[in-house]
């Protein structure tokens, strides 16, 4: 991964500031990071990426990007641990609410939310648990839940692979993803894109 240009061009982020996205997480770090918390979000995962806390940056990027652009990371994270060209019908529900989010896309993600024990079912928590200007109740679940539940889909991902080596790489896999989708992509990164997600989320 080129560095110097994976954190330009962050367009789903970019606004983001990197205190806003710790204090919504209540995030803590091993060390005290230069950026300051005005600066923006960005410039904190690359340090975290520079220090080697790829967990760390898989988290604060989870925090960041948006909702749907967040679960839909999620949803790819989810597929790396299920055969190819297989789909549940958690991921199915959960894929067609980032396609289509709305009331009737939501109501579908609530019967797998209720026992989110793997990825597929925690992006459908995550989409349940995201405000939409129609609904008659709030989400019963914290605003950084999503971004977490995003976050842990990453983490099974990161940690499905048996040899270190391989754990690296599929870390840089994951980032690579997100930082594509932030930058508008659809995170297919290095893959034939069959998805109906074009060129990005939205």
């Amino acid at each position: 991964m080129n560095m110097n240009s994976a954190f330009s061009g962050l367009v789903k982020i970019e606004k983001r500031s990197a205190g806003e996205v710790v204090r919504l997480g209540k995030v803590k770090f091993p060390f005290r990071p230069e950026t300051k918390p005005d600066d923006p979000v960005v410039k904190l995962i690359e340090e975290l990426v520079a220090q080697n806390l790829m967990m760390d940056a898989l988290k604060m990027l989870a925090l960041a990007l948006p909702p749907r652009e967040g679960v839909w990371w999620g949803c790819l994270a989810a597929r790396d641990l299920l055969p190819p060209a297989e789909k549940t019908r958690a991921l199915a529900a959960a894929e067609a609410w980032v396609f289509k989010p709305g009331q009737e896309t939501k109501n579908a993600l609530e019967p797998f939310s209720l026992e989110a024990e793997t990825p597929d079912q925690m992006m459908c928590e995550a989409g349940f648990n995201v405000p939409l200007p129609d609904d008659k109740e709030p989400p019963a679940g914290p605003p950084h839940l999503p971004g977490l539940l995003v976050f842990s889909a990453q983490l099974h991902s990161f940690y499905a692979p048996d040899i270190p080596d391989d754990i690296n790489r599929q870390g840089q896999l994951l980032l690579g993803r997100g930082l594509d989708i932030a930058k508008g992509g659809n995170g297919q990164i290095g893959e034939e894109s069959g998805s109906k997600m074009g060129e990005g989320v939205g």
